[in-house]
């Protein structure tokens, strides 16, 4: 009996320990946590401005939830005045990041030849923590309209609209096309998560509490709200998956992990989806985001005009979902 209350002192005094050292914010609970992306709404006004072959225009739209979020679009100064057709890529953000509408990748967009669009996002509680709430992907579906309203006199070819996202932005992508089949021609999910319970426990701790806040409490007490926010459990094959392309890396933790995209990847294979792409390789997590080599790998898979090296930095395998069998594409170390 000694023995067994030493050791519960010992455990509760290094859980007390523990909860010591936990940031402010953690110990404040979910229900308190400010939002650490929070930005007071946009003017509703829609601004131009030229930086050499490209045409930015910083807009607004209202999100789901009545706040005005910005949407920055960047556009081919000489298709806009010729009135040519170009693809249009949409892009979600990761978690908590900048959007992909960076100076560079605005430019390489009107350089290369595509219209690129980025919504700010809003999560239930936070803007850029969303993590896949249902009406930042009804926003997400609804871009392309959006897009066309901002900027009446761009040609968009509607044979190549397409979404991309990484991370948590890559989750959303999938759950566009589940929820939303019809919205994109294709859907590329960069390193993403596709089942948001089993990687709760995984989270940093403000990034557990961010998605606590948005769901109203952990896997445990709310598991409907994390099902309805992973892909994994909207898996129902047919026509729905054959927009899709899944990146992920085996070295990554996140998206690699064998009950994340592998498992969601051979879900899609069971239920009969055909036409999915799966590339493999071995990168750090949102590496493909983040490297421009990288980066112009995956929007040339998207058939999108842009120059690729080479020789690309990684090495990646396709799968044949139709076939049911890997095909060895590698480049690269």
């Amino acid at each position: 009996m000694q023995h067994h209350g030493g050791m519960r002192l010992r455990i509760g005094l290094i859980a007390l320990l523990a909860c010591a050292a936990l940031p402010a914010v953690a110990q404040a609970g979910w229900r308190d946590i400010p939002d650490p992306s929070a930005q007071p709404d946009v003017a509703a006004e829609t601004t131009r401005e030229q930086v050499g072959p490209t045409t930015i225009v910083r807009s607004w739209y209202d999100a789901w939830n009545g706040r005005r979020r910005e949407l920055r679009i960047a556009v081919p100064t000489a298709a806009l005045a010729a009135g040519r057709p170009v693809p249009l890529l949409v892009t979600t953000r990761p978690a908590g990041l900048s959007l992909f509408c960076t100076d560079e990748n605005m430019r390489l967009a009107g350089r290369s030849g595509f219209a690129l669009a980025c919504p700010s996002g809003q999560g239930v509680v936070t803007r850029s923590f969303s993590y896949g709430a249902a009406g930042q992907i009804a926003d997400l579906a609804r871009m392309p309209a959006l897009v066309a309203e901002r900027v009446p006199d761009l040609a968009v070819d509607p044979r190549r609209v397409h979404l991309a996202g990484s991370s948590m932005g890559g989750t959303e992508a999938l759950l566009v096309a589940l929820r939303y089949p019809g919205a994109y021609v294709r859907v590329a999910s960069l390193d993403p998560i596709t089942d948001l319970g089993r990687r709760f426990g995984s989270l940093p701790m403000d990034r557990r509490l961010l998605l606590q806040a948005e769901c109203d409490g952990p896997p445990l007490l709310q598991p409907g709200c994390y099902a309805a926010r992973s892909p994994q459990t909207l898996v129902g094959g047919g026509d729905r998956a054959g927009a899709i392309a899944l990146w992920y890396s085996t070295r990554d933790p996140v998206s690699g992990e064998p009950w994340q995209v592998p498992r969601f990847a051979e879900a899609l294979a069971d239920r009969g989806a055909t036409g999915f792409l799966v590339r493999v390789g071995r990168w750090g997590h949102g590496a493909l985001w983040d490297r421009p080599a990288m980066r112009r790998a995956w929007l040339h898979d998207l058939g999108l005009p842009v120059k690729v090296p080479a020789v690309l930095p990684f090495a990646y395998e396709r799968l044949d979902a139709d076939g049911g069998r890997l095909v060895a594409a590698r480049r690269g170390a």
